[in-house]
């Protein structure tokens, strides 16, 4: 599998259907998430971040805007909506329906995904979410 449907595979596995096997399938030992200015985060802490990303969100999708990358480091771009049904940072749920959008990039090796940094609008979305003043 080439470098961009094995990332295209991941947001689709990992992200949109919250598979945490596939999440171990398809990255390299010493996996790493980077998102903003927080402490990077090993598959296990992945793993918990994914379960809450997805207990505060259940119908968390995005969708690829773009794709480009070589064999070794992929860029994506994403969007999508998505409903806070569950606390997230602890606020409760809204029920509101809101757009999210990022950039992530993927440094594959051997096959796999090595390191993964993210990128997304967090201050829109706690805007949206009534967290942060809009």
């Amino acid at each position: 599998m080439n470098a961009k449907d094995l990332v295209a595979t991941y947001i689709e596995e990992v992200w949109n259907c919250g598979n945490l096997a596939a999440l171990s399938d398809l990255t390299a030992p010493g996996f790493t998430y980077h998102l903003g200015g927080q402490p990077p985060r090993d598959l296990a802490g992945m793993e918990q971040f994914l379960a809450g990303t997805r207990e505060a969100f259940p119908d968390w999708r995005v969708t690829v805007e773009s794709i480009v990358g070589n064999e070794s480091l992929v860029a994506v771009r994403w969007s999508g909506e998505v409903t806070h049904l569950s606390l997230f940072h602890g606020a409760p749920a809204t029920g509101k329906k809101v757009s999210v959008s990022g950039i992530n990039l993927y440094r594959i090796e051997g096959g796999k995904v090595a390191q993964e940094w993210e990128q997304m609008d967090s201050l829109g979305m706690l805007g949206q979410l009534g967290i942060l003043p809009t």
